[in-house]
């Protein structure tokens, strides 16, 4: 099975731009909900739910930063092939193949399974510097490095 990288990249580039777009979404939402919050005879159950609206506006604005920097990663990934395991490489195994870029899991790519993972996941961290035909113990199983894209 062969990849074309900058196909996968550019799938991956649109999957983290509709993130972006519903967590933008999301925050407008939640921002409305502590904006069009009108007070009631029962000040406590106000300042709760405005609190959780904050803090949902929060945990957004985080997971925000998060897409936007991943988005960043993709677009300044090497799509040239290295002869060792890097950022921007597909690594072909027994078990597998990876995509190391940035944490999505999964991707369908011509009906094949491509685990998109980070340098940082921890099989990623066991992929990072190895060769073809390099080994690295996982889960208890051994992946046999067949080739790097």
């Amino acid at each position: 099975m062969s990849y074309n990288k900058q196909e996968i990249i550019e799938i991956l580039i649109e999957k983290s731009q509709n993130r972006i777009n519903d967590i933008n979404a999301a925050k407008e939402t939640a921002q409305d909900a502590i904006l069009n919050d009108t007070k009631s005879s029962m000040g406590d159950k106000y300042e709760t739910s405005r609190e959780m609206a904050q803090q949902e506006l929060n945990r957004l604005q985080t997971q925000l930063l998060q897409a936007q920097a991943d988005l960043d990663k993709l677009k300044t990934l090497n799509v040239k092939p290295t002869c060792i395991v890097s950022v921007g490489s597909i690594v072909i195994t027994n078990q597998f193949d990876y995509f190391i870029a940035i944490s999505v899991g999964p991707v369908k790519i011509n009906d094949k399974s491509l685990m998109v993972i980070s340098k940082e996941s921890p099989i990623g961290s066991l992929l990072i510097g190895n060769k073809t035909g390099g080994k690295v113990t996982f889960n208890e199983k051994e992946l046999m490095i067949k080739n790097i894209l």
